[in-house]
């Protein structure tokens, strides 16, 4: 009976051993999976050239001739250490026309900034013609800020008053000289 009795306490003493480290380990998997689902995602990884990327909408930068048309977006550094960034426009429009506010500037970690697009609308331009153009930062990623520019058409002289034929018969004349008084 007593190599019964061994054999049973040794059985036990071994089951709760198991038992001990089965739950000891169970408690540091949960703490470990806690910090995991707890703290920021990680950035995503480099995408493989198959998958499709999601391209950002182009902002509108839409004026008349004589207006400066602008547009704006923010830019964050999430990172950890302070970022010296220039901004680079690209595209169908050269730099007399286009340009961003501010062009070169620093971030400290979990700063942003404002930028501006300002597009110098003119006779130059051709009207109603979509120019697409891009701000990109060298060296900091491969992403872009597409943009487009368009002149509208010219507006009416006088957007108060609707083209109608005048006593001479020109349209679109404006009121002041449709009624001259005429000399008998």
């Amino acid at each position: 009976m007593s190599r019964m009795t061994e054999l049973l306490k040794g059985a036990v003493e071994l089951n709760l051993r198991y038992t001990s480290t089965l739950l000891h380990l169970s408690k540091d998997y949960l703490k470990d999976a806690n910090v995991v689902l707890t703290r920021d995602p990680p950035a995503p990884g480099p995408t493989t050239p198959d998958a499709p990327v999601a391209q950002r909408p182009p902002l509108l930068v839409v004026g008349r001739s004589g207006e400066v048309a602008n547009a704006a977006f923010a830019i964050n550094n999430p990172g950890e250490r302070e970022m010296q960034v220039h901004l680079v426009v690209q595209g169908e429009v050269d730099e007399r026309h286009v340009r961003v506010e501010p062009s070169r500037f620093s971030l400290k970690a979990g700063e942003g900034v404002i930028v501006r697009i300002l597009a110098t609308i003119d006779e130059k331009l051709p009207a109603e013609q979509d120019l697409p153009g891009a701000v990109v930062a060298p060296g900091l990623s491969n992403q872009s800020v597409p943009f487009i520019v368009r002149r509208l058409a010219d507006a009416p002289t006088d957007p108060a008053t609707p083209p109608s034929p005048d006593l001479k018969g020109k349209a679109g004349a404006p009121a002041a000289a449709r009624a001259r008084p005429t000399k008998a």
